[in-house]
């Protein structure tokens, strides 16, 4: 049993205790409390590790600040605010932010003459720290709302959203968190598989639903949803007369691989399909007055306790929002530019570049998947097998449908050309260097106006003789004669006698030849979300998701194993409308119609250009360098220093992505008073064009 101390042992306790606190207060006196120390002392909290961001009011708008925090502490602050005076808010944000660069801290001093704009940076950090901690933290959210929130600004998307229109919805609004419309859309090259349509009848072209619907489900595996490929192939015909009554052009038909006939239909002019079907839903936005803000991305869908939508949270330059909504349409595309998704589902594609535009990345399945919706087909995804494995760039399949052929480095055949994606991808991944060679002759390159891409971008190789083109590429020369010397002759005989090609078009026998690098790469992911024939979002059990629709890459079921090249276009053109035609009668049976209260962001209004300062000579500049399309050139003057009559030209370049890039770079050099061109998202060869030809103007 232990004792009870003594008088005499609590007063020497007592004793020992005094000494200790005279020590530590001499220790006090003798080294003050250094701001490292008191630092030290601050950031003794238990963060937890990730990312946080959060927005507080400044001086033109909201600013953001974003918080890293790793496995020992803070990593990083980053403070952002584009509506700030470039002068005077921008600049000191630029100098707290090369402070924290140096230095992180979760303090920083005012800047003299920004004192708004550093309590705002202040309040922001505040509040992203307490989200570190595991805080909730109340932000002034705007609340905003809409009938029906399209998500995502792709084919599918803009599809949907003209249809509810048309269908007489007055309140729909896209969110697109690129800073262009047109997604993977307007990269398409082919066309839009159709069957039983008035183009095939004026060409004598024997086609059936049937037939479409049995080469779908042979390319896909017999992996596909019947019901779905059953509702692409009937309403195919549709799509394609809809395209046209909007403004397009889907007038000729060729034939590509894994389809029994000629179903493709393609523009007039031989163009690639993505950027003439992305240029007339676009108008046909404008038209309709459907707003759709860019650089806008939807973060969470909300559901009320019952699991109906009621809402879209997402998020801005200015900071986050809420849509109350009473219908979503999901159409953000598939997660080909996310290799950890790809990975996470198919290992075996670890390393292989992709066809995808930057922001396909999965978004919209992630948040799907919050609500409980099922998946199906997930782990199925399609490598495209003819892609340049410089620039990615993926060469239409046109190029073979309308005569080329494939050979490897020893100069030989080794495919039927037109078998379906999977068939070719894998025979290319068996040849030499897992690589083959696009071979056509001029008789190809005009048959199809989409070749002269290819050929401006500097990726195809030009030989007066076979030859010539033998010597250029590398290929074995001896066997590469003998091959278009066969082909010549199979072609002239209507057989091919060694893979049982069905269409030769031409014989590849008219100088000049060409000949274009060609590998694999993930093109398209064709599983996602499960959706019935109505397009509603379906759980595991097969309930349906009350007010929650989806349609295009982030949807599964439709492709099964492997998807047919032209049933992609055809796919969201045909479930974007069903989506926003069933999303229209959804919202008229809870509750009707109401005034549209969001429009899209004016780029002009209250927009006033700084002056750009230069210590340029007096006198008129021009610089031209190499664009996406052809070539892009800038003209300016200098008078006193200050630029003016700035110019920025890339006729040739797409209108939807180089065109709005170059319309973005030049109201960012006007809004920040000098030459700098950061790249826009999807269009980083047009934006590198704009920088080299600033560059090579000022060299003069």
């Amino acid at each position: 049993m232990s004792k009870q101390p003594t008088k005499q042992n609590k007063g020497n306790m007592t004793g020992l205790l005094l000494m200790v606190l005279a020590a530590i207060i001499t220790i006090v006196i003798a080294f003050p409390v250094t701001d490292s120390i008191r630092k030290m002392i601050k950031d003794n909290i238990k963060y937890i590790a990730g990312t946080y961001s959060a927005t507080e009011q400044g001086f033109g708008g909201k600013v953001k600040a974003t918080v890293v925090v790793g496995d020992n502490g803070i990593e990083s602050v980053l403070f952002d605010g584009p509506k700030e005076t470039p002068d005077i808010g921008g600049a000191a944000i630029l100098k707290i932010n090369e402070q924290m660069k140096a230095a992180p801290d979760t303090e920083f001093d005012a800047v003299s003459g920004a004192t708004v704009t550093s309590g705002g940076l202040k309040g922001a950090l505040k509040k992203a720290l307490l989200k570190a901690r595991g805080k909730e933290v109340e932000e002034d959210i705007e609340v905003k709302s809409a009938d029906i929130v399209v998500i995502g600004a792709g084919g599918a998307g803009m599809s949907a959203a003209i249809q509810a229109a048309q269908d007489g919805a007055t309140n729909v609004v896209i969110l697109e968190k690129m800073p262009i419309t047109g997604g993977n859309t307007v990269r398409a090259t082919g066309g839009l598989n159709a069957s039983q349509t008035p183009y095939q009848k004026r060409d004598g072209i024997e086609d059936s639903n049937d037939l479409f619907y049995e080469d779908t489900m042979k390319g896909g595996k017999n992996l596909n949803d019947p019901e779905l490929v059953r509702t692409l192939v009937e309403n195919s015909a549709a799509a394609v007369d809809w395209v046209n009554d909007i403004g397009g052009d889907l007038s000729v038909v060729g034939q590509f691989g894994g389809a029994s006939v000629k179903r493709i239909h393609r523009p007039s002019d031989t163009s690639a399909v993505g950027p003439m079907l992305v240029k007339t839903l676009n108008a046909k936005l404008d038209e309709l007055g459907i707003p759709v803000l860019l650089e806008t991305k939807a973060t969470k869908i909300i559901a009320d306790a019952d699991g109906k939508i009621i809402g879209v949270e997402a998020e801005d330059e200015d900071g986050s929002f809420i849509i109350n909504t009473k219908a979503v349409i999901l159409a953000t595309g598939g997660f080909g530019s996310n290799p950890d998704m790809v990975v996470k589902y198919a290992p075996q594609l670890s390393g292989f570049i992709t066809t995808n535009h930057i922001g396909a990345t999965g978004d919209g399945i992630e948040m799907a998947l919050e609500l409980g919706a099922g998946l199906t087909d997930i782990e199925q995804i399609q490598t495209h097998p003819t892609v340049n494995p410089d620039t990615a760039t993926m060469y239409t399949e046109g190029v073979r449908g309308n005569g080329a052929i494939l050979v490897n480095n020893d100069g030989n055949r080794f495919v039927n050309e037109l078998e379906t994606r999977d068939v070719v991808s894998a025979a290319i991944l068996e040849q030499p260097n897992e690589e083959s060679w696009l071979v056509f002759d001029t008789a190809v390159r005009e048959s199809l106006s989409a070749i002269e891409k290819y050929i401006n971008e500097g990726i195809i190789v030009e030989a007066n003789t076979i030859e010539e083109l033998a010597q250029k590429t590398g290929i074995n020369k001896e066997n590469l004669v003998a091959t278009m010397n066969k082909y010549a002759t199979m072609q002239s005989a209507g057989e091919d006698s060694n893979f049982g090609r069905k269409s030769m078009e031409v014989p590849l026998t008219k100088a000049p030849y060409f000949a274009g690098l060609a590998k694999p790469a993930i093109h398209h992911t064709m599983g996602g979300v499960k959706i019935n024939t109505q397009t509603q979002v379906l759980k595991e059990d097969g309930s349906a998701i009350p007010g929650l629709f989806a349609a295009g890459e982030v949807v599964g079921g439709v492709h099964g194993g492997n998807r047919l090249g032209g049933n992609a276009v055809a796919d969201i053109v045909v479930f974007g409308r069903i989506s926003g035609d069933n999303a229209n009668e959804y919202v008229l049976a809870n509750g009707g119609n109401t005034e549209r209260t969001i429009t899209a962001n004016d780029e002009d209004t209250n927009f006033v250009p700084q002056d750009i300062k230069t210590d340029l000579a007096d006198g008129s500049y021009k610089g031209i360098a190499k664009g996406f399309g052809g070539d892009v050139d800038v003209t300016f003057t200098v008078k006193n220093g200050i630029v003016n009559d700035l110019t920025i030209n890339g006729g040739k370049e797409t209108a939807e992505i180089g065109g709005k890039a170059i319309t973005k770079i030049k109201r960012n050099i006007q809004s920040t008073g000098e030459f700098k061109v950061d790249s826009v998202a999807g269009a980083s060869i047009t934006s590198k064009a704009v920088s080299d030809a600033i560059n090579n103007a000022t060299l003069q």
